[in-house]
């Protein structure tokens, strides 16, 4: 088999080893970013063990097979909301009344009690939430779509009131722990979700217009009542805030998260600065920022280059999810794709500094054994979606 004919059959794991080996690169080369890590340079062995073990869980769940996920998905969604209640409630113990940790192994970093710390390991359940949410409310939406043939705005009502069931209760925990950023992932992919069920339009006119008129509220508070808003955004919300809009003017403080790193890139031209070439260190260059590590170490060119691989990745996904006869497959592939998209372009938006810093990663290629295993979870799901298209293009073909 030519290396064509293997990209044409195998086009997902293909742009997987690309995005590895961007991933990989720039983590390596971020290691004078990474001042208070004790063993920088091991980062980029770890993002690729994590990799390995993320393939590992995708290859399993392929020979499983996506059914027997979807059918204990009800157990799958209740066991991570047992785990973030734990760290719901250990950090409003940690942060308003004991001050100190109740639940084992929770850990509390920048604000947030969003981890458990495993010694080896610091897991995320949110992560995982938001894939396994997705497949619940794929799992609903077909059945719903299967079960009412007559939409009428009371079944569509209800329809949007079983869709918050399964959503709502999981952001709630994951906003008393304190982390904005996974809440708006969830909510962005409850929306493609809801776009792809084939609710009628007037439901996203009013989301459309609910939005809206929170941003407006929010700006008017900020601008005519600032006491008022910073009472809604408090702590290390409030100064990210603050740093976005003014990193220069806040760059000893609050903005040289993002002063630094426009420093950094806004003069690193095609090629860059170079491997390793720390022109201005600034914060999570291997995490939240890695995007401002490949434009300033690698250029104008690298940031390009990731910006084709992840568009192109992206494109793989949906086509992938396009080919299946299953509408539940194609739900699920809205979701994700949902997710994806809204991380890849907020991410990108505050390094460029055209969005708020909320510790939104780049998907698959900012450093994180969490982040990147629960993509990688979604990943063996979309092997079987993509096996099963397989399959069902042979049989036609022998057909007629």
């Amino acid at each position: 088999m030519g290396f064509i004919e293997t990209i044409k059959k195998h086009p997902l794991i293909i742009i997987l080893c690309v995005l590895c080996a961007i991933s990989t690169i720039t983590i390596a080369s971020a290691v004078p970013y990474m001042t208070n890590i004790a063993h920088p340079e091991r980062m980029w062995i770890m993002q690729l063990a994590y990799y390995g073990i993320g393939a590992l869980i995708a290859y399993i769940i392929y020979k499983i097979g996506m059914d027997s996920l979807y059918n204990n998905i009800r157990l799958l969604y209740w066991i991570f909301m047992i785990l973030l209640i734990g760290l719901a409630v250990d950090h409003l113990c940690y942060t308003k009344l004991i001050h100190h940790h109740v639940v084992p192994f929770a850990s509390y970093v920048n604000g947030s009690t969003c981890w458990y710390n495993l010694k080896v390991f610091s897991l995320q359940p949110s992560e995982f939430m938001k894939i396994i949410m997705v497949m619940y409310l794929a799992q609903m939406t077909k059945e719903y779509n299967e079960k009412v043939l007559v939409r009428t705005t009371e079944s569509e009502l209800h329809y949007i009131g079983q869709v918050l069931k399964i959503a709502l209760p999981p952001a709630i925990l994951v906003l008393l722990e304190n982390d904005t950023g996974v809440i708006m992932i969830m909510a962005v992919a409850c929306f493609f979700i809801l776009v792809s069920s084939g609710l009628h339009r007037k439901w996203f006119i009013g989301i459309g217009v609910i939005v809206v008129v929170a941003i407006l509220l929010f700006s008017y508070l900020f601008v005519y009542h600032n006491g008022i808003f910073t009472t809604l955004v408090s702590g290390h919300r409030l100064d990210r805030f603050y740093g976005w809009l003014d990193p220069e003017g806040t760059a000893s403080n609050q903005g040289m998260q993002l002063w630094f790193a426009e420093l950094s890139y806004g003069t690193a031209s095609w090629f860059g600065h170079g491997f390793r070439a720390s022109v201005m260190t600034f914060p999570e260059g291997h995490t939240d920022f890695i995007f401002a590590v490949i434009c300033s170490d690698f250029g104008y060119l690298g940031a390009l280059v990731t910006i084709a691989a992840i568009v192109i990745f992206d494109i793989v996904l949906l086509r992938i999810g396009y080919r299946s006869d299953n509408d539940r497959d194609k739900h699920y592939t809205m979701g994700i794709f949902g997710c994806l998209i809204f991380q890849q372009a907020w991410n990108i938006g505050m390094v460029l500094g055209l969005a708020p810093i909320t510790g939104i990663t780049l998907p698959l290629i900012s450093y994180g054994g969490s982040s990147l295993l629960s993509y990688l979870f979604a990943m063996g799901v979309f092997f079987d979606i993509d096996h099963m298209n397989n399959i069902t293009s042979l049989s036609t073909k022998e057909y007629k």
